[in-house]
């Protein structure tokens, strides 16, 4: 099977990356075509168009997307997004977190992204294990309302280490550099950019296994990723008022603090398996 890829997000290495790694782990005989119209199967994203002007009617084309966007099967033949919903068999969940675990000890010989950490580092690892000195951090690109909102609930109450363009700083390069800037905190606020079933991106997995407890605002489908007991959930709240009280606590009481801390990531031990099975099945190349 030969494999090409377009239309990723900036600095995707088509030659090197999670997808492509793990279609070789399914199928055997994978190779990349650097010319897409001369491959047997394409993997295209959002971040441009060119998927749609291949003109060789017999390349299978699968729509890739960690966004909260959805598949059009106009344009492509199948889909690998997070959604829990299958489209009538044609589509299979793999959310966009799962880029960010180093399951084939590639580390920095990937582009974007780079994954840091090994399966069973996820939970015991320099980051994890460091002294939380400060209270409480952010790192976004981009600001919402929700997020301003708790920046002034939480900023009333102690010093905030504030990241990204919005608070006019760009130290927080990469994945290297998100992990050890958020390691000296206790609590990471991770809100996700919309809250649609299944959108959980890398945000509450950087936290967490940089040692940070989680400060959530997502889907409730969360709980069918990641361990509900490891973080805090916005929307198990009334309103802002009680989920901040509900930090400030956990803040002052070390035990509460220590309890939600140690939970592990995830409620089972996690793999590929089961991905690599759904790949496999709907695809049947």
């Amino acid at each position: 099977m030969t494999l090409s890829f377009c239309d990723f997000w900036p600095n995707f290495d088509p030659t090197n990356n999670f997808l492509l790694d793990l279609f070789k782990k399914i199928y055997s005989g994978v190779s990349t075509r650097t010319t897409v119209q001369n491959a047997d199967v394409l993997i295209y994203s959002c971040f441009g168009n060119n998927h749609q002007h291949i003109t060789n009617s017999n390349i299978l084309k699968i729509f890739y997307t960690g966004e909260n966007l959805r598949p059009n099967f106009n344009e492509c033949n199948y889909s690998l997004t997070f959604d829990f919903d299958d489209y009538n068999g044609y589509n299979v969940r793999l959310p966009l977190w799962l880029f960010y675990i180093d399951w084939f000890n590639k580390g920095k010989e990937y582009g974007n992204p780079i994954p840091v950490l090994s399966p069973d580092k996820l939970e015991n690892n320099e980051y994890f294990n460091m002294p939380k000195t400060k209270f409480c951090c952010l790192v976004n690109r981009h600001l919402a309302n929700d997020r301003n909102t708790i920046i002034q609930h939480l900023s009333n109450y102690k010093q905030l280490g504030l990241y990204g363009a919005p608070f006019g700083n760009t130290i927080v390069t990469g994945e290297y550099s998100k992990y050890k800037t958020i390691a000296d905190y206790k609590f990471n606020i991770c809100f996700e950019n919309a809250n649609y079933p299944g959108y959980h991106t890398e945000k509450l997995l950087h936290a967490k296994s940089a040692g940070c407890i989680p400060i959530y605002n997502g889907a409730k489908t969360v709980e069918q990723d990641f361990n509900k007991e490891c973080f805090i959930n916005y929307q198990d709240f009334n309103n802002m008022d009680d989920f901040c009280q509900y930090i400030k606590e956990i803040d002052n009481n070390d035990d509460l603090y220590n309890k939600i801390k140690n939970q592990p990531l995830f409620t089972s031990p996690i793999s590929l398996d089961k991905t690599m099975e759904s790949i496999s099945k709907l695809l049947s190349i």
